[in-house]
């Protein structure tokens, strides 16, 4: 994992990649990701990027490739990758429809929550077992029982580890919220010592817990 500071021209490199990107240049920011990526091998956001240009481009062999390359940087997380090779794995081996990930994505390239549930009830209409559908209608859901019925559909689904733990998180956030302390402690203390959550989950389960202990 890369610690240090950025080479400037990685730097420059991965900043023209995803200007052309946005402009639809794919083949234009591919060559420039590749030559970041071989600037600053253990910078993590240009095999991400370009495993996102891969996407966008259908090229979905090549988006796992680099979505996999991305979780061998930074295997204790990385924005969306683990949920992109759950995905596209489940895509590869037949378990989810070809696709799906570019779908699911339009969720994120949206601010309309209306639109969020539409596209995420839509994938779980349709894909009962896609975890990362469930954590948004989760995000979307108001009412706890809705919220906890959504949580349970979600980790039945068997998700990768970024999905679980916010999953685990939010049901916490439920029992607490309905006064059952205990559970939302355990559950908490789960994803802290659990190996099957990403560090950023334990992070923000020891604030929770903490919090809870506080009050």
């Amino acid at each position: 994992m890369e610690t240090g500071p950025i080479n400037e021209l990685a730097n420059l490199l991965h900043l023209e990649a995803r200007e052309a990107g946005q402009a639809g240049n794919y083949q234009t920011a591919v060559e420039k990701l590749l030559e970041a990526m071989r600037i600053e091998p253990l910078w993590a956001y240009p095999v991400y990027d370009l495993a996102f240009t891969y996407l966008l481009m259908g090229d979905f062999d090549n988006a796992l490739k680099y979505y996999r390359e991305t979780d061998d940087i930074e295997p204790d997380g990385f924005f969306t990758t683990k949920t992109a090779i759950y995905t596209l794995e489940g895509e590869k081996a037949g378990l989810f429809p070809e696709g799906l990930y570019t779908f699911y994505m339009q969720i994120e390239w949206t601010d309309e929550p209306e639109k969020k549930y539409s596209i995420a009830k839509q994938i779980v209409d349709n894909v009962p077992l896609f975890a990362p559908a469930w954590k948004e209608i989760v995000y979307l859901q108001t009412d706890p029982e809705e919220r906890l019925y959504a949580i349970e559909q979600g980790l039945a689904g068997n998700p990768d580890r970024e999905t679980k733990g916010i999953l685990l998180l939010n049901k916490a956030m439920v029992f607490n919220e309905r006064g059952d302390k205990e559970t939302a402690k355990q559950l908490l203390s789960q994803i802290i010592d659990s190996q099957e959550t990403t560090v950023s989950n334990s992070a923000i389960a020891k604030v929770a817990l903490k919090s809870i202990k506080d009050n």
